[in-house]
């Protein structure tokens, strides 16, 4: 029968068992853990019920309470001052100890009207301005009425906004406290003619609920809504947590509690969404979910050694190809930067020799001295000297860089001086070019580098601008911003097209043919390397026969990571 089988079914047959008896015990797993997720979740449901009407009822007595003491005060006093009622109210510390309660009023029984005498605090935040007949609204009213005749602390039903307050949706509701002519009366009738008054207090009911813990809940949250009455959502809304209510159909769960708040009835509805677990228990699952799929995963990959060794072998080849193809472009490159170095080194060497063949003819026996001849070849000799010290000095940069470290001497250098310095070694070069070369430096921009790099690295930025700047004026600028230091050098050359702006700061680069301008394309590389190595970057700005501006930020500090230049030797010289 196995001989029938397919080839690779039969050598996958212990892959296939290892992957069908790892899904069975990470779905049994992963099932058991789901239902103590989901009954761990309904029991922080419940007790987030039950406290949440817990709180609600306490800190509704707590309301209760400061009202009741405030009618003791009354009942024992014939006459409460305003004085004394505004010192009573501020001593019950109402926005710390009674959040939601806007303040506590009282209005006096005359023939059918309660005017509101006193209310604390009292200005523009108050909710009701004093003589504000509390009878003339029908729902405050009926709570009235109901104190009146039971004698008890009563709950008004939701109240419209007061005058003045925002358009938030956001219910409010009274709570009012009658008080009698002493002794306390027994029954209706005698409650009704020995009533002195109410103490009233308007509550918000958003800042109420708040302060149970209960604010605008995020997502998967419990969330609570309150309504007037006995049933949920049949009652008028006095508060909702969320924003809008939820899809239909949408999974969740759901109680309904009902509670009597100063014989009133409230019904609180509590829901939580279906994802709602809390303490990372709706992670578990996942986790158990994973770490069998993950240990499924690698008992399968067991059985492909095989094809992931072909797969390293296919790698080492592609890689070894890749290392002869850059291989091969060090060894193009090489030949190619010896091809220029040759071609530099020749013609000031060239020069240098024709020059001395003309000092010895006019040195030589029998010849007329020229002095201003044998100066002028001086000069040249000098000139070309200076020249093959430079393109030394290009290549001894390169190695140093190339190779690994180049040591900075840090000091405290201003900025400002050593541009001036280096541009009036240039004065004679420019003016022999009839170049107009400008500097315009900031007082007092110092910071810590190196004097020889940075000289270096302005001295390579005068030259282009120089080279490259067909005779136009240049201009040099030094600025700072109290962490940084700026230097700009713009010229009005023959610029850079946009396409070879990013790769002239590379080695061997240059945006010109060589055959026009001399040089090993090395000047911007060096410049960027010890830009970066004091701790700055260099950039450039440029419109193709309009000039270029380079620009050299440095920080003040100097260098943060040490004065080493770390270069990955991708083109060696050798």
């Amino acid at each position: 029968m196995s001989s029938r089988l397919p080839m690779p079914l039969r050598h996958n047959a212990a892959t296939f068992c290892a992957l069908l008896v790892g899904l069975l015990v990470t779905t049994v797993a992963t099932a058991y853990v789901h239902r103590a997720i989901m009954e761990r979740r309904q029991r922080r449901f419940e007790d987030a019920v039950t406290e949440g009407t817990a709180r609600i009822q306490q800190r509704m007595d707590t309301h209760q309470a400061a009202l009741l003491g405030v009618r003791a005060l009354f009942a024992s006093s014939h006459q409460v001052e305003p004085g004394e009622f505004h010192q009573y109210v501020h001593s019950l510390e109402l926005a710390e100890r009674n959040p939601g309660l806007q303040g506590i009023g009282y209005a006096p029984w005359t023939e059918g009207r309660a005017p509101l005498l006193y209310m604390e605090p009292l200005g523009a935040a108050a909710p009701l301005p004093l003589g504000t007949d509390l009878m003339s609204e029908p729902t405050r009213r009926e709570a009235l009425e109901r104190a009146r005749d039971t004698g008890e602390p009563t709950a008004s039903g939701p109240m419209p906004p007061f005058l003045g307050d925002d358009d938030s949706g956001d219910a409010h509701f009274d709570l009012v406290v009658p008080f009698y002519v002493p002794p306390s009366p027994t029954t209706l009738e005698a409650r009704r003619n020995t009533l002195r008054g109410f103490i009233y207090a308007p509550f918000h009911a958003r800042e109420l609920v708040q302060a149970l813990r209960f604010p605008v809940p995020t997502a998967g949250s419990p969330a609570m809504d309150i309504h007037d009455g006995t049933a949920a959502n049949a009652g008028p809304l006095i508060f909702q947590s969320s924003p809008r209510p939820p899809p239909p159909h949408t999974s969740r769960m759901e109680r309904v509690v009902t509670v009597d708040i100063s014989g009133r009835p409230w019904t609180l509805r509590f829901t939580a969404p279906s994802s709602y677990s809390g303490l990372g228990a709706r992670s578990q699952q996942w986790v158990v979910l994973g770490s069998g799929l993950l240990l499924t995963l690698l008992l399968c990959l067991v059985t492909r050694a095989q094809a992931r060794a072909q797969a390293r072998a296919e790698a080492a080849t592609a890689e070894q190809r890749r290392l002869a193809q850059a291989a091969e472009s060090a060894v193009h490159l090489r030949d190619e930067f010896l091809g220029i170095a040759a071609h530099e080194l020749r013609t000031p060497l060239t020069s240098l020799q024709l020059q001395l063949q003309l000092l010895q003819r006019q040195l030589g026996p029998g010849a007329s001295l020229d002095t201003e001849r044998v100066a002028r070849g001086v000069a040249s000799c000098a000139r070309q000297t200076a020249r093959l010290s430079q393109l030394m000095d290009s290549l001894l940069d390169l190695s140093r860089i190339t190779r690994g470290r180049m040591e900075l001497q840090l000091e405290s250098l201003d900025l400002g001086e050593v541009v001036r310095e280096l541009t009036r070694r240039f004065e004679a070069e420019a003016q022999g070019t009839d170049v107009r070369l400008t500097v315009r430096a900031s007082p007092g921009v110092r910071g810590h580098w190196d004097r020889l790099r940075l000289e270096q690295v302005v001295t390579n930025l005068l030259s282009n601008a120089l080279k490259y700047g067909h005779g136009a004026p240049v201009d040099v600028r030094v600025d700072s911003d109290g962490a940084h230091a700026w230097l700009e050098v713009e010229d009005r050359g023959i610029g850079i097209a946009p396409e070879d702006a990013p790769r002239i700061f590379e080695r061997f680069e240059r945006a010109v043919s060589s055959r026009h301008y001399g040089g090993l394309g090395l000047g911007l590389f060096i410049t960027r390397q010890l830009v970066e190595a004091l701790g700055g970057h260099i950039s450039v700005a440029s419109t193709p026969g309009r000039g270029s501006t380079f620009t050299v930020t440095l920080p003040l500090a100097g260098p943060p990571r040490g004065p080493d230049v770390h270069v990955p030797p991708d083109a060696p010289l050798s």
